[in-house]
């Protein structure tokens, strides 16, 4: 698998999206533009959905496997017993529900693993 860039999260504080979106595109230099925009729409949603759900971030990892033409991005969180499930019956007026949603329209696929203490959720962009 090719090499994975970690970026790392302080306990407690509110993801720095902004900060989130930057690192990306200075992993991802000499991809194109579109499948950039993808992987930071995907980033932020999984990111956001562990600081809501899971109490926080642990670590954002993201990698172009060798041989293969898609983007990885794996996002942990310290909460293993927490799966995440698509909200299926969502109040159009809502703010919240379309995150994975908008995950599984982006990736080609997108999973959960799980392990002692920790979370891991994944997708992979496809790159265009």
């Amino acid at each position: 698998m090719g090499t994975k860039t970690a970026y790392e999260f302080l306990s407690g504080d509110t993801p720095p999206l902004g900060k989130i979106r930057a690192w990306l595109r200075g992993q991802l230099g000499g991809i194109g533009r579109s499948t950039v925009s993808d992987t930071e729409l995907l980033t932020t949603e999984l990111v956001t959905n562990a600081h809501e759900h899971a109490d926080g971030v642990a670590e954002l990892r993201v990698c172009v496997p060798d041989g293969r033409d898609v983007i990885r991005v794996e996002v942990d969180d310290l909460r293993p017993q927490l799966k995440p499930h698509r909200v299926l019956k969502r109040d159009p007026a809502s703010p919240h529900g379309r995150g994975l949603a908008l995950v599984e329209a982006i990736s080609v696929q997108w999973g959960v693993d799980t392990g002692a203490g920790v979370k891991t959720v994944w997708a992979e962009i496809p790159v265009l």
